[in-house]
């Protein structure tokens, strides 16, 4: 009897561009709220004190709202043959943008392989669900050819080695081989050798 199999990956994009950005934008609106306060008290009085602070706060919220919003993560599920990729906004909404059958996969293998350059520039919609936009080129990251309608469609994805054995079961014909990193152990040293 077959299993059913069912793994999930998410991946949240964490950069270093992203991160000086937002650094950056903080410190700006600190500046700016800073600046309308003191330009408010220094033009109007105490009395512009009120509409600053409203409009400070303002700011504040807007700012937060649009952080929240740009947290963005993708979620990719394999559930038997059916593979289905969504992102997530703000951690609240889901968009899903891929539902396709691993039966249905035309090749599935490392971005390594001699034939990825080829089918990357032959593909119509491509999708980088990795942690770094500009993903390196390691046998970790996998992709993943598949035509849906009129269109041959990529996914890139960071692969794990359970993943794997799901490909072959559905699609043994079309998965690259792969080897799976043999673990050693170290001998353990006996005390007998110590002593001498």
């Amino acid at each position: 009897m077959i299993e059913d199999s069912f793994i999930e990956t998410h991946v949240t994009r964490n950069g270093g561009k992203k991160v000086a950005a937002r650094m950056f934008s903080i410190v700006a609106l600190c500046t700016v709220i800073v600046a309308i306060n003191i330009f408010g008290v220094a033009m109007f009085g105490t009395y512009a004190l009120y509409i600053t602070l409203m409009l400070s706060v303002t700011l504040a919220f807007g700012f937060v709202f649009f952080f929240k919003r740009s947290y963005t993560e993708y979620e990719m599920e394999i559930s038997n043959d059916n593979v289905n990729v969504a992102k997530i906004l703000g951690q609240s909404s889901r968009v899903d943008l891929m539902d396709f059958s691993i039966k249905d996969c035309i090749y599935i293998g490392p971005v390594t392989d001699d034939r990825y350059k080829e089918d990357y520039g032959n593909t119509d919609i491509k999708l980088s669900i990795t942690e770094k936009k500009d993903y390196p080129i390691e046998e970790d990251i996998w992709y993943m050819i598949y035509k849906e309608e009129n269109y041959q469609c990529m996914l890139i994805f960071d692969f794990k080695p359970e993943m794997y054995k799901v490909f072959r079961r559905y699609n043994p014909r079309n998965v690259a081989f792969y080897k799976a990193p043999v673990k050693t152990e170290k001998p353990e040293e006996s005390e007998n050798n110590e002593e001498a």
